[in-house]
């Protein structure tokens, strides 16, 4: 049981294994750093530091994650939300002078019911909340909620291979003065197991656009796990982006403990 791939890049990554590599532990607490850089159709370069801390705890078929993230962000002033990166922070259409901000991202909590646990098959469901918490003056939220609900499914082959994929739905909060629309997203990837201490694999994710003046987001993430004996796990992923609404690149390295 895990929660969907791609809820947040290298938090879900290490989802995407723990689904067909078992733990026994209860909780789990991650840290880690996640940088961006893209230029989103726009002349000048939006970078973006994503520093979340997340707590996990895992009930029967029930996985609860809260993550609490710090956000820093060097974009053009001004403009409109025109989409959002894979860490869900708004990516803004502005063409004015870059400045930096920082302070508190958006909370987001997730429940994760896994309906089928088969050999061959295993089955996720996962809702998720967004809530506003980020600045909105700084130009680090919406101020708004945003739902979202995800379908992911594993396709163990009895090695040390597993294709998987995800389908999910998200409805965000529109702030004043502009409409957001519901956004669709799948996504396709595999995991493979090297050894007993080594994992990794690639996920390809496709979004649709999330205003009237923008395209949809096409993203390719390459990932290795590594998993102590001691219940601690590090991650390390990059990933790239095939349009002007993903980030031209990013990668991020992330440390994890089961308790």
């Amino acid at each position: 049981m895990s929660p969907a791939p791609r809820l947040f890049i290298g938090l879900a990554l290490a989802g995407a294994l723990s689904s067909v590599q078992a733990d026994d532990e209860t909780y789990r607490f991650t840290t880690g750093l996640d940088y961006s850089s893209g230029r989103y159709g726009s002349a000048q370069t939006t970078e973006i530091w994503y520093l979340p801390i997340t707590t996990r705890m895992e009930w029967q078929r029930w996985t609860f994650k809260l993550t609490l993230p710090y956000v820093r962000m060097t974009a053009p002033s001004g403009g409109t939300i025109v989409g959002y990166d894979a860490n869900g922070n708004p990516i803004r259409s502005g063409a004015g002078q870059r400045v930096t901000q920082s302070g508190l991202g958006d909370v987001v909590t997730s429940a994760t019911y896994s309906l089928l646990e088969r050999q061959d098959l295993m089955l996720d469901v996962t809702g998720k909340i967004k809530f506003g918490t980020a600045s909105v003056d700084k130009g680090l939220g919406t101020g708004e909620h945003d739902f979202a609900l995800g379908l992911d499914a594993y396709f163990p082959t009895g090695g040390a291979t597993t294709p998987f994929l995800s389908l999910g739905w998200k409805a965000p909060g529109s702030p004043a003065g502009q409409t957001l629309r519901n956004t669709w997203q799948a996504g396709a990837g595999v995991a493979h197991k090297f050894s007993s201490a080594w994992s990794g694999g690639a996920l390809f994710d496709w979004r649709s656009a999330a205003t009237d003046g923008s395209i949809p987001q096409r993203d390719l993430t390459l990932y290795a796990v590594y998993k102590s004996k001691t219940d601690w796990k590090l991650q390390g992923y990059t990933y790239t982006g095939f349009s002007d609404a993903s980030a031209d690149y990013g990668l991020g390295l992330m440390v994890s403990l089961g308790l």
